[in-house]
């Protein structure tokens, strides 16, 4: 589990602002799959992450539109977006900054899927399973309890209690991968 209070502080890779990484698998640039947080400023480029592939989850702020080959995508509050880390993306943002949950993970190993939920819910099985609270409290099964900004790893399907709203990652090796 990681607090919110102890997600590291890290600068974009293009240097446009920055973001509180929360887990990365393996814990280097090399990673399988990372969970991270941006804040964004402002409007701009987002970082190139050659094969990897990315959801985007609009946690606060008043949205933005991300455009990319001649595509507009407007995202407001909990607006899921995928897709690949080497497309060229713009983020406009409407009426000041926001805050962005981020899922990267290699192609070549995962795929990964996506759902915000209202709690108490079932998280189903991933190899691993995430679970970010993005409002009110959520309790596993063991009695810990994660707060707003928290998020856990799971390796099994669990029922979650609390009342709020989370977001739930399941990440699934690709048959084959060598990881």
């Amino acid at each position: 589990m990681v607090r919110a209070a102890d997600a590291v502080a890290m600068p974009w890779r293009n240097g446009g602002g920055v973001t509180r990484q929360y887990v990365s698998h393996p814990a280097d640039d090399r990673f399988d799959w990372r969970v991270s947080v941006a804040e964004v400023a402002q409007s701009g480029p987002f970082s190139a992450f050659p094969d990897i592939d990315r959801i985007l989850v609009l946690l606060s702020g008043h949205g933005m539109v991300l455009r990319a080959d001649g595509a507009e995508v407007p995202m407001r509050r909990l607006d899921a977006h995928r897709f690949a880390g080497e497309q060229q993306v713009h983020a406009e943002l409407l009426d000041g900054p926001t805050t962005d949950l981020n899922l990267f993970w290699r192609r070549h190993a995962f795929t990964a899927q996506v759902e915000v939920r209202a709690l108490p819910c079932e998280v189903p099985n991933g190899q691993p399973g995430l679970v970010f609270v993005v409002e009110g409290s959520a309790e596993l099964p063991d009695g810990t309890v994660l707060a707003a900004g928290d998020l856990v790893v799971l390796d099994e399907a669990v029922g979650l209690q609390g009342a709020g709203t989370a977001v739930v990652f399941a990440l699934q090796p690709v048959t084959g991968a060598c990881l």
